[in-house]
């Protein structure tokens, strides 16, 4: 969401001019449904701010925001440091998002599906933040 707010801001491996990297297809493929699953199941879940276990969850949640944020701030403000010329740096963009979901799957229920258990929506959202990391790794071979 934050690249589409910083896309005249972006440094040249992820600007929308530059040349990419072949991505195979059903990498594509994966993380697309994979980003359905887990970006749709939280609008199934009952979160509740409520809930005895609410701050905890809150606290990681806006902990996986900050790094989300930091990791974007980094490669936009500071293109070439250290960091942002990284592997881990550089695909930060991709993998902090596993912190949200984490504080998403500490709360989660759904109660329409049998034997859920939170473990199931965090493998999905791990698996996820795999697909989702391995495309900018293979952007950051290319071009660093």
């Amino acid at each position: 969401m934050l690249d589409l707010a910083l896309t005249g801001h972006l440094p040249p491996p992820l600007a929308p001019t530059s040349v990419a990297p072949v991505i195979p297809v059903w990498l594509e493929l994966s993380e697309t449904v994979l980003r359905v699953a887990v970006l749709g199941a939280p609008l199934l879940m009952p979160l509740s701010l409520r809930a005895p276990t609410s701050r905890p969850v809150f606290a990681v949640s806006l902990v996986g925001l900050g790094a989300y944020t930091a990791a974007w701030a980094a490669v936009v403000w500071a293109p070439t440091s250290t960091w942002s010329t990284s592997l881990i740096g550089f695909t930060a963009l991709a993998w902090t998002s596993i912190i949200l979901f984490v504080g998403i799957a500490l709360q989660s229920t759904m109660r329409f599906i049998p034997r859920y258990r939170p473990w199931m929506y965090l493998s999905a959202a791990l698996l996820f933040a795999v697909v989702h990391t391995l495309p900018m790794a293979l952007m950051w071979d290319s071009y660093y």
